[in-house]
């Protein structure tokens, strides 16, 4: 550990070093330490920011693998959480690296809110010299906390990275718990879909075991994210209890992800997702018809969101009858997927998305991963459409069986099948199960209440020291 330890840049040994004096501090004395510190610190920021004529809270969000525009859940909430907690009142400002041989720092419309984009060269893209890049330009900002965001294996040392300010750890999926690809999925031999139930946090031998054997599952980013982040290294699983341990609190995304946490931290919140409600305004309403339309909002050569279920759930539905179309967000139409009730739309931004859900009776999310919270779910209910989901992972909160839609046994295509024929024969509980689901989406879901019910009361605790 001691080896692992020296090797991070200077900066961050000091703050580790000096973390108990520092912890010994109340939180205002901890905060004019940082104000005087942020008048003679320089790095590479994109502007300065006014600090002691601004009383606001102020809030930096730090984020490895931000893009934007992206489908990804966990980056579409970064970029949410940070434009409605902005115009919520707090001082918010968005770090994220840029790294052209990843991709990743690519933002291609503008934010509506203020952003650090940190620029590295390749000979400049190491472990020490981008948690330090990261630390000098948090500083010059000063922030009240820091919400660590997108950034998979490399959250803790970014979160060592900030000793000293009060910092949330965020998962939007299973990361840190999964290095594998953080939502505990394995593939069998005859290719069917395992569900692992060990964490990093609790077996990190065996998680290191099982990347080794199943590398070959995960897309590139995930090899090299993993790498960079020096997983493999002895003190690595040490690296991670510290981080979560000095979190001011983990942020989960679900109740099942928080229990795996709660071990390890001091507090652990359920925070879900919040979304934008406008995106959902003006839709068309139910209107029983045939053929029954259903949706499938994903890329259907991703294993994980469970196409290929849904694809024989079809096939077994369409033996019987053919009064349904599967409405498809992709064009994989050159891809042998040609079955006769198929309709292919192509890829919906985020405006387009709610509009087609809304020609569509019922949403369909077959995924066969341990997601985190299901997304495309929560959409179709703010489009007042029913929802068919998998029971399984966050999917069972966000979804109330027999209320805002029904659940099924995930992998299981006549389960799913029975499911859609039930829609199919009973238009009425179609229409009911997305209206009861317009209702959860307005009362639990929209930004305005998870700022107020979660982010407010964390907020003003850390910025009154209580």
């Amino acid at each position: 550990m001691t080896n692992e330890l020296n090797d991070l840049p200077s900066q961050i040994l000091d703050s580790l070093r000096s973390l108990s004096t520092i912890r010994s501090l109340s939180h205002i004395e901890r905060l004019n330490l940082r104000l005087l510190e942020a008048d003679v610190v320089t790095g590479f920021g994109q502007k300065e920011v006014s600090v002691r004529n601004d009383n606001r809270t102020r809030v930096a969000i730090v984020s490895l693998l931000f893009n934007w525009p992206s489908t990804g859940g966990g980056i579409v909430h970064t970029a949410e959480l940070a434009t409605f907690l902005d115009r919520s009142g707090y001082c918010v400002q968005h770090f994220y690296a840029k790294y052209d041989p990843w991709q990743v720092g690519e933002v291609e419309s503008e934010l509506p809110y203020p952003t650090c984009p940190i620029a590295f060269s390749e000979n400049e893209w190491s472990l020490s010299n981008v948690t330090s890049r990261f630390r000098l330009e948090v500083d010059r900002f000063a922030p009240d906390f820091v919400i660590i965001t997108d950034s998979w294996n490399s959250k803790p040392h970014l979160a060592i990275a900030m000793t000293g300010y009060p910092y949330f750890i965020r998962l939007a999926a299973l990361e840190c718990i999964c290095p594998l690809n953080n939502v505990r999925l394995l593939v069998g031999d005859r290719g069917q879909a395992k569900q692992c139930l060990k964490t990093q946090l609790a077996t990190p031998t065996v998680c290191q075991k099982c990347v080794g054997d199943n590398q070959h599952l995960c897309g590139q980013l995930h090899v090299d994210e993993r790498e960079f982040s020096q997983f493999h290294i002895p003190g690595y699983s040490d690296i991670l209890q510290n981080a979560f341990g000095h979190a001011v609190g983990i942020l989960a995304v679900n109740p099942l992800i928080a229990t795996l946490c709660e071990p390890y931290s001091q507090a652990v919140h359920v925070v879900p997702s919040g979304f934008d409600p406008d995106r959902f305004f003006g839709l068309q309403g139910f209107q029983a018809s045939r053929p029954f339309r259903f949706l499938f909002a994903g890329l259907t050569e991703e294993y994980m969101k469970g196409f290929h279920v849904l694809l024989q759930a079809c096939q077994i539905l369409w033996q019987n009858r053919q009064d349904f179309e599967l409405h498809v967000t992709s064009d994989d139409s050159n891809q042998g997927h040609m079955a006769p009730f198929i309709r292919y739309r192509g890829w919906q931004d985020q405006d387009s998305l709610p509009k087609l859900m809304a020609e569509c009776h019922a949403v369909i999310v077959p995924t066969v991963a341990q997601e985190a919270l299901g997304r495309t779910a929560v959409e179709a209910m703010g489009a007042s459409r029913a929802v068919i989901a998998s029971r399984i992972g966050g999917l069972p909160f966000t979804v109330a069986d027999g209320l805002t839609g029904l659940l099924f046994q995930p992998s299981d295509s006549s389960d799913l099948s029975e499911k859609m024929a039930r829609l199919m024969d009973e238009p009425g509980l179609a229409e009911s199960l997305g209206r009861s689901g317009k209702t959860k989406f307005s009362s639990e879901h929209t930004w305005d209440f998870i700022i107020d019910r979660h982010y407010r009361p964390l907020l003003s605790k850390i910025r009154t020291g209580t």
